[in-house]
């Protein structure tokens, strides 16, 4: 059999650092997508995040795509992830199935729960309502992507008879992609036939080991690119220059997303000396751990290596590239990583 090279999908999740202009980190992202169209990325994900500005200053995903159709022609875009428990899903379907059109059939609909406690108190949203929620919002989205009016009746939410207009381009409806960062998830997305992505930020590697098998396991025939891994990847000629260019901004996101973590876990009557393990491990994480376990940052041959090892360990076949994790790295020593990345290492790293 002929290899194939792997998927990359850039990611987004706009952390703002102090000091940090709104619209400029707007203007990079949608840019950075654009470079990435005419140098050969597959896909570009956006993640949804809600009121922690220095977590994420991204909230309207779907708004955000919009702006970079208009200025793509191949480049699939995708939701990394939609919150559903937050939504009104008859106007999420809307917006989805707006975005497919407007971007000629080129949305992955990438799909999850949540986790962060300011999201759901922000929306008044109970966190122990998210997963009826979830479920509920996307049967209704699934059915308002058909020929058929929609009727539901559930806990949370309840139509009778509306007809929703427009429907995408992709029928039955756009891909799903659901972020795993549990076991559930993944039982789930196995039960369901989705396409899936993890991280080794929210999970231990021996989790990934078991979940992944899992999921190969209980869908042998599906492609490897169903099965998407999200780690962070900063290249240049230099390993030394690479790794300096990215320590601070790796090192700022991972504070914010342990303080944002921790802020959870107490919020819901965690005991703030008795952290779980991975919220710990992210917490106290050193820069060469974080390196070791979390990213791939170096020269083109370490960052090809490592990214080859990890696509054999857990058959992964699509990898979503954050390429500014943390947001600090200026504009143009991102661009300058995605050209190296797209000449040097890409070609190479095949599944």
């Amino acid at each position: 059999m002929t290899a194939e090279r792997a998927e990359f999908g850039l990611f987004f999740q706009l952390p703002q650092a102090d000091g940090q202009d709104v619209p400029q980190r707007y203007h990079d992202t949608i840019a950075q997508i654009v470079h990435g169209d005419r140098i050969g990325w597959d896909a570009a994900w956006l993640a949804e995040m809600h009121f922690v500005r220095e977590f994420s200053v991204l909230p309207s995903p779907i708004v955000t795509m919009a702006a970079a159709a208009a200025q793509t022609e191949n480049i699939r875009l995708g939701t990394g992830v939609a919150l559903l428990p937050l939504v009104d899903p008859i106007r999420a379907a809307e917006d989805a199935a707006t975005l497919d059109i407007i971007s000629g059939g080129r949305l992955e609909y990438g799909i999850g729960r949540g986790s962060i406690a300011e999201h759901f108190s922000g929306f008044n949203v109970h966190m122990a309502d998210r997963a009826n929620r979830f479920n509920e919002s996307l049967t209704v989205i699934r059915q308002a992507w058909l020929d058929e009016p929609v009727n539901f009746e559930g806990e949370h939410f309840s139509y009778r008879n509306v007809q929703v207009v427009p429907k995408p381009i992709q029928r039955p409806g756009p891909p799903l992609r659901m972020a795993a960062n549990s076991d559930e998830s993944f039982v789930r997305a196995c039960d369901e036939q989705w396409r899936v992505f993890a991280s080794p930020i929210t999970a231990f590697a021996e989790d990934l080991d078991r979940r992944f098998t899992m999921y190969h396991e209980a869908r042998p025939d599906a492609p490897a690119t169903d099965a998407g891994l999200l780690l962070p990847v900063h290249v240049h000629e230099s390993s030394e220059t690479a790794k300096a260019e990215a320590e601070a901004s790796l090192m700022s996101y991972m504070k914010v997303v342990s303080d944002t973590g921790y802020r959870s876990w107490t919020r819901r009557g965690g005991d703030p000396n008795d952290l779980p393990p991975l919220l710990a491990r992210n917490r106290n994480a050193s820069y060469e751990e974080a390196l070791e376990l979390m990213c791939a940052i170096g020269n083109p041959d370490e960052v090809t290596t490592k990214l080859m090892a990890l696509a054999e360990r857990y058959g992964v076949g699509h990898f979503l590239t954050w390429c500014n994790a943390g947001g600090i790295i200026p504009h143009e020593q991102v661009t300058r990583s995605m050209s190296l990345f797209m000449k040097e290492c890409a070609p190479n790293i095949t599944i």
